[in-house]
């Protein structure tokens, strides 16, 4: 079997927890290498690893799966470990990087493996800038090397079955859509508060998320044309006395976002309106349903399974339980996400969540951000990318910096000023 080799750049909580489990069982790729600067998390990924892939040897060869297992055994032997992404680069030369690191850490690396002759597939979000996003897409371009904006919702039970019954026309066209991403706040992780490291707070973090999985669900035939800070919150700081990392610290971006989104499909002008909610202070707007012209979806559990709840325009309900495509594995949402990103690189075909995709969803965040700093007044992306433009030519090589200041700006009043 021909196999992916994937070199890992970043070895933290979002990889060990979330990313590794998926690699064993995933036949056609071969992780060589991991690469982290932090010896502390290098290691603990390195002992997750060999743990991992020995358990899952284990469980193999009870199924009488011995070559399996060996192959396993093998490659968690063989695996390089790097502190140095660049010497991971040129000693290893990977089919694939995989990036998960910290935002601010995601253009230098996405670029340089793109021009050393890897394919890419980085964490949301792209990076912390969509002037940072313009430079790892002319990358992509230039080289012909595939790239995936990892976003696992679309690979999440729910929003895949989601979207093959809207294919099918079950609610009619789609008109409205709420996508709540909240919870109470990753404040036991520095850099997520940190605007030089992210870019921004919960929005681009977590409101990322339902902003690209809107898009999906509304159909990537259809284009974000205007964003809008949706009152009466907008993007702000809700709870802003929080210990983090330990301590009482103060912070600077966002830890709620509203916004609206405008998506339209240019051939027959048909659009589709989504209200995302990206929060770290808890959810305050409706819970995620999509409307058509025809019914509405909304997840449900039943017996602990999750369902989509359809209600046709007569009020009649069919449950159906959420499931993923037929594969002999569904862990979770990223399996899907490494396994589509693999066998796009064994076919040479780009992936459906591209270079594109990211840096769309990351300006529709950018005009989030210029929308509330001009009072809630709509922004087109057009507008939003006029005005990052202009701060790249009058900022230079501090534009990003610049830019993240200026979209910062406005998030410093409380819902009730």
């Amino acid at each position: 079997m021909e196999r992916v080799r994937v070199g890992v750049v970043g070895t933290g909580s979002i990889f060990r927890g979330a990313h590794l489990p998926a690699y064993p069982e995933i036949e056609e790729a071969q992780v060589v290498a991991l690469c982290d600067n932090d010896p502390r998390s290098l290691g603990a990924a390195a002992r997750a690893m060999a743990d991992l892939y020995e358990r899952t040897a284990q469980r193999l060869e009870e199924r009488g799966e011995k070559e399996r297992a060996e192959t396993l055994r093998k490659d968690a032997q063989k695996v390089t470990l790097y502190r140095d992404y660049r010497e991971m680069l040129k000693k290893e030369k990977p089919d694939l990087v995989e990036i998960c690191t910290s935002p601010d850490a995601h253009a230098p690396i996405a670029i340089e493996s793109l021009k050393a002759g890897s394919n890419v597939m980085c964490e949301k979000p792209m990076s912390r800038t969509w002037l940072e996003c313009l430079d790892i897409c002319q990358a992509v371009e230039e080289t012909g090397k595939f790239y995936q904006h990892n976003e696992n919702w679309l690979y999440d039970p729910f929003y895949y079955t989601v979207r093959k019954f809207l294919d099918a026309g079950a609610i009619g066209e789609v008109v409205a859509l709420y996508l709540n991403t909240a919870h109470p706040g990753p404040e036991n992780r520095l850099f997520f508060w940190d605007e030089k490291l992210a870019g921004g707070g919960s929005l681009l973090d977590n409101g990322i998320h339902a902003v690209t999985a809107s898009w999906f669900l509304a159909g990537f035939d259809t284009r974000p044309v205007t964003v809008k800070a949706a009152a009466p919150i907008g993007i702000a700081q809700r709870m802003p006395l929080r210990i983090i990392d330990g301590r009482f610290r103060p912070f600077r971006v966002e830890d709620d976002g509203h916004i609206l989104i405008l998506f339209q499909e240019p051939t027959t002008g048909r659009w589709a309106t989504a209200h995302v909610e990206g929060s770290w202070s808890h959810p305050d707007s409706p819970p995620t349903a999509i409307y058509g012209t025809m019914g509405m979806i909304r997840p449900t559990y039943e017996d602990g399974r999750l369902h989509l709840e359809i209600t046709d325009s007569f009020g009649r309900i069919r449950k159906v339980e959420a499931s993923g495509p037929t594969w002999t594995f569904w862990p979770s949402s990223f399996y899907g996400e490494i396994k589509n990103m693999v066998q796009c690189v064994l076919s040479g075909v780009k992936p459906i969540c591209d270079h594109q995709v990211g840096a769309e969803s990351q300006a529709i965040v950018g005009a989030a951000y210029l929308s509330q700093a001009r009072g809630q007044k709509a922004v087109s992306l057009e507008e939003y990318k006029e005005f990052a433009l202009a701060i790249r030519k009058k900022a230079g090589k501090r534009a990003n910096e610049v830019l993240i200041e200026e979209q910062l700006k406005a998030l410093h009043k409380t819902v009730t000023d």
